[in-house]
């Protein structure tokens, strides 16, 4: 994400304990918090949007959901 999208991205924080990841961003001027848990087959993300990023969130999903799969596709 930092490697693709740091120029949009400001202040990105993340923490990592074991297999989950809590992180802080803004985007667009917009504080953005979340976590993703790793799993054996899955990686579960929940995102915080505030209102005015809230409005975009079905392309964001989809967006993610898509760059997701690419990164974890076995090459």
């Amino acid at each position: 994400l930092k490697q693709q999208f740091g120029q949009h991205l400001t202040a990105v924080q993340d923490t990592w304990s074991g297999d989950r990841m809590d992180f802080r961003l803004a985007a667009m001027g917009q504080q953005v918090t979340g976590h993703l848990v790793v799993k054996a087959d899955t990686v579960d993300l929940e995102v915080n949007l505030p209102f005015l990023l809230a409005m975009m969130a079905d392309k964001a999903k989809t967006f993610i959901q898509k760059q997701g799969h690419l990164m974890l596709e076995k090459k």
